[in-house]
């Protein structure tokens, strides 16, 4: 029989991670898949954890850090503890439909040139994030998102989160669309892809990660897959609420890691020099965009 082990890293979930488990737990797969579910817990604070403790059996095990690890470091403690022939990596604010993970599994099974593959990322309003296909950020795409020039041509200027327009069906086999990147919010990959492409890095504390992973597996000569046919939702950042300014950090550090591993170079010194200022400056913006908001929302009570 074989097997899938779902794993899910928590940091201060709420509710929202018993959703997730539960989700998973009334996933539908066939009679020759064991399904298991791991939740790694990075020193959660709240009462996240104690709410799915009680499922704890053959089916739920829990890993409890004694630190916040980070994504990428979470998930390979579970990859390298848990044998298995295929391995979901899910966020703790997402509901997995019933039919999902057995639609990516099958489409991973009939086409072995696909080293991870998701699906449809529908935000909690039903609207389709953006982020759940993309292509990979270079020089010029960035230069595109910051000035909003998809907005004036999106055929000629496009942006690299493509979720949301449709706009990459460029090649398709079977129920599957090849895509450069995919959302690290929910994917499945087989042991196979592990084994040849290797854990994720844990240079990335968080963000960032699932796109490295997704440019390593097509050095190695392997596809992203999308599935449109299936969906999970997600209720995107309620992990990180409460620690939006250092969430920016990871982010925008995770944007200097991927550049530097991926394409210093390949460019031009200038080129590279305006790369790390770009990324300085959006994370200064982002930060004074975070304060200025919360200033505002804690005001306006006050006001109203």
């Amino acid at each position: 029989m074989k097997k899938l082990v779902s794993i899910v890293v928590n940091y201060n979930s709420g509710t929202y991670l018993l959703k997730c488990v539960e989700s998973l737990l009334a996933s539908k797969l066939p009679d020759d898949l064991s399904h298991t579910i791991c939740v790694v817990d990075n020193a959660s604070t709240d009462k996240s954890l104690d709410s799915v403790k009680h499922l704890q059996t053959e089916v739920v095990s829990i890993i409890s850090n004694d630190k916040n690890l980070g994504f990428s470091a979470a998930n390979n403690q579970a990859f390298n503890r848990l044998a298995s022939d295929y391995y979901a990596c899910v966020n703790p604010d997402c509901q997995v439909g019933e039919e999902t993970l057995s639609r990516v599994i099958r489409a991973l099974e009939e086409d072995s040139t696909v080293a991870v593959a998701s699906c449809v990322i529908y935000n909690s309003d039903g609207s389709v994030q953006k982020t759940c296909k993309r292509r990979f950020p270079t020089p010029g795409s960035a230069l595109v998102r910051m000035f909003g020039l998809s907005r004036v041509d999106s055929g000629i200027f496009q942006d690299f989160d493509q979720g949301a327009d449709g706009s990459l069906n460029t090649k398709m086999k079977g129920t599957v669309e090849y895509v450069e990147a995919i959302s690290g919010a929910f994917f499945v990959m087989p042991k196979r892809s592990l084994q040849t492409i290797g854990l994720l890095d844990e240079g990335y504390f968080m963000h960032c990660e699932d796109l490295d992973y997704c440019m390593r597996a097509r050095l190695a000569g392997y596809h992203v897959g999308f599935l449109d046919s299936t969906s999970v939702v997600h209720s995107k950042g309620e992990s990180s609420k409460g620690a939006r300014l250092r969430v920016l950090w990871y982010l925008h550090k995770g944007m200097g890691r991927f550049y530097k591993k991926f394409y210093q170079g390949k460019y031009p010194l200038i080129v590279t020099i305006f790369v790390y200022i770009g990324i300085g400056v959006r994370f200064l913006a982002k930060c004074c965009q975070s304060i200025i908001a919360r200033l505002f929302q804690v005001r306006q009570p006050l006001n109203g």
